[in-house]
Order: structure tokens, then C-alpha cells, then sequence
């Protein structure tokens, strides 16, 4: 068996084991948003959206520290100077983290007249849970380049569980506002700190030394043009709420991130999945076994992204009125409309993470850049035409064009740097089988006299059925892959 087969199966043990820690805060997002929404009205569920937007915003502009975890662990650990990595990444993302919030507490209070009571005093809270996340995800991406993939897994497992429970906790216990769900946040990872720090960074101890300058500088060239990127990146996915809000209303904001967060979350689990178990061992294939192994990697792994994701797209798309009417308030139930555009959009910023694997490998993270930024730039354009007519439902479909864009952009630019072989045979029998599982999804679950909730869990079982038995009967699984599936299984019991 050669190296890349041995790493593919890396791959899909440490995608087995990555599965909790997506699966949690995708089953706590399904559980929390019919909470949420039945405890309160659209207009308070937009300013706690509009709050965890800002937080994504700022927990980016550190986000550089993460990346630079991810890149360069492996080179520093293969020099045996991870004492030294780790001490700075540690200083530097606490002076990060200050610097940011600095910055945006003089914003906060230079803006307080056009910002309403209530979602002023949420933003100093968020002020808080910005800080606790930034230095959460330094450990986390820690942890993932070790690939201490229980810990991680399990750490994941706390702060969406125990965080949303900690927070209701507050609400109903305690009478707080919406505001308790982002003292939940705070509170459940300032408790788990110590053991993180044990874990993540073991011995490692931070002197109230001087930042080690070239280091710094190092780090910077690599993740700067990403943390742009991902700056651009935020306009893509979560500016089109602060528009909303300025020319629509609240209301609308919490309707479309009710509807938003339901498909996002859906796709975004096995897309995060996906990007966590892969992103670590294709480093290491890039700096130990050269450019043809990394291209066939990538291109088994974009082959699985497919199978996973398509169908969920297809198959959230064909339930989703059912699905609003179980998940959301009366109130929030037109948002079923975007479903469709909504989770094609996220399948499409997975399948454009893919096509980065070269301009990462080559440290060429400028084009990354350029293609996010130009994409967002786009979406801004088109959200400041459509949404102030059209609202919320323009607002899902520009996000949909603007990925597109961005896709394409990827591709053109990222064949320069690095080529590999796309499933495109896979991707024919993929959609094929997904087009008849949502054809037949759609008519049970309006067909059937049981109640929506039956009915909800009938056809989701049916398409996965009919799926994987459309794949098998279109001979997408090759007999090594039905072999090693029966394999792992039985290490796996």
C-alpha cells in the first residue's frame, strides 16, 4: 500500500473521529433554533445574530494565528523548535485579541447613537465572547495539527452543548434576555481554559518577553492576505444581515438568519468536516511526499466531498417546508424559500476550498485573497441593488452568485500553481442519484397523511436509501472502496 492510500485512510479514521465534534453543534443548532425562536421574536433573534456576526468579524482579524498554526506546525515541528512556535503564538494572539477589542470598544461608543439600546449592551457582551473565542481557537487548531483528534473533538462537544445549555440555563432560570445565551458562550470556555492550555500547548510556558520579531513577520506574510480573505469572505456570508437591517428592519434579520443558520449549519457540517480531518494531512503529504501525491489526495477527497454534500442540497431543499414548520416559530416560516439557494451557495464555498490546496501549498495565499475579495465586493454590490426591494429572499440569491464567482476565479487562478484531476465522472452519477432521491423526497413528504414531523423523519430516512442505492447501481463505489469500508467497519466495532 503506498503512502497517499495510507494517508486517505487517515483521512476517513480521522473523519470518523472529527464526526462528533461537527455532528454536536450541528444537533445543537437544529435543537436551539426552534428554542430560540419560540422564545423569542424575530426582531430579538436579529440583534443576537447581529452580535455573533460581529464576533465572526473580529475573531478573524486574528484568525491569522490559527492559520499559521495549520501551515507551519509540521515544518516546526520537523525542527524540533516548537517551543519557540508555540510561546509566540500564544503572546501574539493575546495581543491581538486586546488590540482588536481596543479598537472596537472606541468604535462601539463613537457609533452608540445610531445603534439601538438593546443591541448596544449585546455588543459589549460579544465584546466578551470575541476574546474567549479567539483564544478557544488557538488551542482547537493546536489540537488539530497534532491531531489529537478525541480532545479536540471533545472540546468542540463542550462549548456547543454546554454552552447553549449554560445559556438557556440563564434565560429560563435566571430571566435574562436573549443576552444569556452569549453568557453561556463565555462562561462554558472560560471553565474549560486550564485543561485546554494542558492539552493543546503542553509544557510550554509564555514569558513576559519580547515577541520574536522574524517569527511574527513569518506568520504575517502567510495569514495576512488570508485574514483579508476571510474579511472578504464575511462579506459574502454575513454582511448582507447588517444591510438587511439598515434598509428592512430587525425583523427580517432574524427571519433570514433563522432560515440562514438552519441550511448553513446542515451543509456546513459536513463541509467543516471535510476541511478538518483533510487540511492537516495534506500538509503533511505537501512537505513529505511532493506535488503528485498531494494532487491525487486532493482529488480523492473532492471525489467524497461530493458524494457527502450534494445530496444534502438536494435533499434539504425538497423537506424544506416541512422542515421550517418544525424548526422555527410561525413567524419565521416564509424563510423556506431560500433554503435552496442558501445551501447550494455553502456547497459551492466547500467545493472552492478545495481548488485553495495549491496557492496553500505554494504560500501563493494573495490569490486567495484577490478571489474572495472580488466576490465580495460583488455581493455588496448586488445586496445594496436587490435587498432594499426585495429583502431577505435577494439577499440568499446574491450570496448564491457571488459564490459562483468565486468559485470560478479559484479555478482559473489556481491551475497556474497546482493541478489535479477532478471526479468529474463522479460528480454525473452523484447528481443523478441525488436529482432522483429529491424527486421522490418531495412527494412523500407531501403526499403521506401522518404528521409533518413523521413525515420529516420518513423522507430523510427513504433518500438515504434510495441514494446509496442509486451509487451502487451506478457502480460509483469501486470494490477496493466497498472493501475498505467492510474493513474499517470491523477495526471501527
Amino acid at each position: 500500500m503506498d503512502k497517499t492510500q495510507d494517508m486517505t485512510r487517515s483521512f476517513i479514521k480521522d473523519a470518523v473521529k472529527y464526526l462528533p465534534a461537527q455532528i454536536t453543534p450541528g444537533i445543537i443548532g437544529f435543537i436551539s433554533i426552534p428554542i430560540i425562536t419560540r422564545l423569542f421574536l424575530p426582531k430579538d433573534y436579529g440583534n443576537y445574530s447581529l452580535v455573533m456576526a460581529t464576533v465572526m468579524v473580529l475573531t478573524t482579524l486574528v484568525g491569522w494565528l490559527p492559520m499559521s498554526i495549520i501551515r507551519f506546525y509540521p515544518a516546526y515541528e520537523r525542527d524540533k523548535k516548537l517551543d519557540l512556535f508555540s510561546t509566540n503564538i500564544i503572546k501574539l494572539t493575546l495581543l491581538s485579541a486586546l488590540a482588536v477589542s481596543v479598537l472596537f470598544l472606541i468604535s462601539l461608543v463613537c457609533f452608540k447613537t445610531y445603534i439601538s439600546s438593546e443591541l448596544y449592551w449585546l455588543m459589549f457582551i460579544g465584546i466578551g465572547v470575541f476574546i474567549a473565542m479567539a483564544v478557544f481557537n488557538v488551542f482547537q487548531h493546536f489540537l488539530r495539527s497534532k491531531r489529537y483528534v478525541s480532545w479536540y473533538s471533545g472540546f468542540a462537544i463542550w462549548r456547543s452543548a454546554v454552552g447553549f445549555g449554560v445559556g438557556l440555563g440563564l434565560i429560563l432560570l435566571f430571566k435574562m434576555g436573549i443576552e444569556g445565551l452569549l453568557w453561556g458562550i463565555i462562561l462554558c470556555l472560560v471553565v474549560i481554559f486550564p485543561l485546554a492550555w494542558r492539552k493543546a500547548i503542553d509544557r510550554t510556558s509564555v514569558m513576559f518577553s519580547k515577541v520574536n520579531l522574524p517569527f511574527a513577520k513569518e506568520m504575517a506574510r502567510y495569514s495576512f492576505p488570508l485574514v483579508v480573505g476571510n474579511l472578504a469572505a464575511w462579506i459574502l456570508s454575513l454582511s448582507d444581515r447588517y444591510i438587511l437591517e439598515f434598509f428592512r428592519g430587525t425583523q427580517e434579520v432574524g427571519i433570514y438568519s433563522a432560515s440562514y443558520n438552519i441550511s448553513e449549519k446542515s451543509i456546513l457540517l459536513l463541509t467543516g468536516l471535510f476541511g478538518l480531518a483533510s487540511g492537516p494531512i495534506a500538509m503533511h503529504i505537501w512537505e513529505r511526499e511532493g506535488e503528485e501525491k498531494s494532487a491525487d489526495f486532493v482529488s480523492k477527497i473532492t471525489r467524497y466531498y461530493l458524494i457527502a454534500c450534494i445530496p444534502a442540497v438536494i435533499g434539504l431543499s425538497a423537506l424544506s417546508k416541512p422542515l421550517m414548520k418544525v424548526m422555527t416559530g410561525a413567524q419565521y416560516f416564509y424563510g423556506y424559500r431560500i433554503i435552496l439557494f442558501v445551501t447550494a451557495g455553502v456547497l459551492l464555498y466547500g467545493l472552492q476550498q478545495k481548488f485553495q490546496s495549491g496557492f496553500l501549498f505554494h504560500k501563493k495565499t494573495g490569490y486567495i485573497t484577490f478571489s474572495i475579495v472580488a466576490s465580495g465586493l460583488l455581493n455588496l454590490l448586488l445586496n445594496f441593488i436587490f435587498i432594499p426591494r426585495y429583502g431577505y429572499f435577494a439577499a440568499a440569491i446574491t450570496t448564491l452568485i457571488s459564490y459562483s464567482f468565486l468559485l470560478f476565479l479559484m479555478i482559473i487562478f489556481s491551475r497556474r500553481f497546482f493541478i489535479w484531476k477532478f471526479p468529474f465522472k463522479s460528480l454525473i452519477k452523484v447528481a443523478l442519484a441525488a436529482a432522483i432521491m429529491g424527486v421522490v423526497v418531495y412527494y412523500v413528504s407531501n403526499s403521506l397523511a401522518f404528521s409533518v414531523l413523521i413525515k420529516l423523519v420518513l423522507s430523510i430516512l427513504l433518500g438515504i436509501f434510495i441514494y446509496f442505492l442509486l451509487l451502487f447501481l451506478l457502480q460509483e463505489f469501486q470494490a477496493s472502496e466497498k472493501n475498505e469500508i467492510k474493513r474499517f467497519l470491523r477495526i471501527s466495532a
